[in-house]
C-alpha cells in the first residue's frame, strides 16, 4: 500500500483542502472491524491537526453500500467483556469524528444500516444518493419472523439472555437530535429501512442527489466548503454545535 495511505480498511486522500475518507472493504459492504475503528481514530487525529484540511467527506467504496454496520464476524467472536468494550470503542470513535474542528459530510449511497448509519449520524450532515437505504435495524436481529433477517436465524449474538439490546454507537442519542423523538422512536421500534426520499422528508439527510450525478455533486459541495477560511469554519461549527452566542470578534 502506498506510503501516503498506510491503512488496511480505509483510504485517505487529501486534495485541494478536502480530506476524502473512504471505508474500503467493498466485498464486506464496508462493515466495521476493530482495525477500522483504530484506523479511523488515527485519521481523525491526523486531519484535525492538518491546517490544509478544511472539510472531510466520508464515503464507502464499491457500488452497494456506504457501510453495513458492525462486521458480523467481529460480533460473533466477542466475549461478554469484549461486547461491553466494543460498544465503548464505537462510541468513542464516532465522538472523535463529531468533535473534529472542520465540517464532516457523510456522502451516503446504497446501504447505511446499523452502525453504518450511526457513523453517518456523527457527521455534521448527510447527503444521500437516490439509491440509499438507511436504518437502525438492530432491533430486528432478535425479532420474530418475518422481520428477523436471515443472518441471525440461528440467534442474535448481541441479544443477552436477560435484559435488552439497543444500538450502541450513539444512534439512540443522535437520531432523535436529527429528526425528533417521535420519528426516531418509530424507526427504532420497527427497525425500518427507509429510502432516500423518506430520509429527506424526515430531515435525516440534507439533500438527495441522483446516483449518476452523485460523485460530481459531492465534489462540488466539498469544493465550496473547502474554499472557506478554515478558522471561520471551525468557529461556526463550534458556535452551532454548542449553542454559543457570538457577540463580537476577538481583537487582533
Amino acid at each position: 500500500m502506498p506510503a501516503e495511505n498506510p491503512y488496511e480498511t480505509v483510504d485517505l486522500r487529501i486534495e485541494e483542502r478536502v480530506a476524502w475518507l473512504t471505508l474500503n472493504r467493498p466485498e464486506k459492504l464496508n462493515a466495521l472491524t476493530p482495525t477500522t475503528m483504530t484506523e479511523l481514530r488515527d485519521i481523525f487525529t491526523r486531519v484535525d491537526d492538518d491546517e490544509d484540511v478544511c472539510v472531510v467527506v466520508l464515503r464507502g467504496a464499491g457500488e452497494r453500500a456506504f457501510c453495513a454496520g458492525m462486521d458480523l464476524g467481529w460480533s460473533e467472536k466477542l466475549t461478554p467483556r469484549e461486547r461491553i468494550e466494543q460498544g465503548r470503542l464505537g462510541e468513542k470513535t464516532f465522538a472523535m469524528m463529531e468533535r473534529l474542528s472542520v465540517p464532516v459530510v457523510a456522502a451516503v449511497h446504497g446501504y447505511a444500516v446499523g452502525g453504518g448509519l450511526e457513523l453517518a449520524l456523527a457527521a455534521d450532515f448527510i447527503i444521500a444518493s437516490d439509491n440509499a437505504k438507511m436504518g437502525l435495524v438492530e432491533i430486528t436481529l432478535s425479532a420474530r419472523p418475518p422481520y428477523r433477517p436471515k443472518m441471525t436465524e440461528d440467534g442474535d449474538p448481541d441479544q443477552p439472555e436477560f435484559g435488552g439490546s439497543a444500538p450502541g454507537w450513539g444512534g439512540v442519542k443522535r437520531l432523535p437530535e436529527r429528526i425528533g423523538k417521535a420519528r426516531a422512536k418509530e424507526l427504532l421500534f420497527t427497525g425500518a429501512r427507509i429510502d432516500a426520499e423518506r430520509a429527506l422528508r424526515l430531515g435525516l439527510v440534507n439533500d438527495v442527489y441522483p446516483a449518476e450525478e452523485f460523485d460530481k455533486r459531492i465534489g462540488e459541495l466539498a469544493e465550496r466548503i473547502a474554499a472557506m477560511n478554515r478558522y471561520n469554519l471551525r468557529l461556526v461549527k463550534e458556535l452551532v454545535t454548542y449553542g454559543y452566542d457570538w457577540i463580537e470578534p476577538h481583537p487582533s
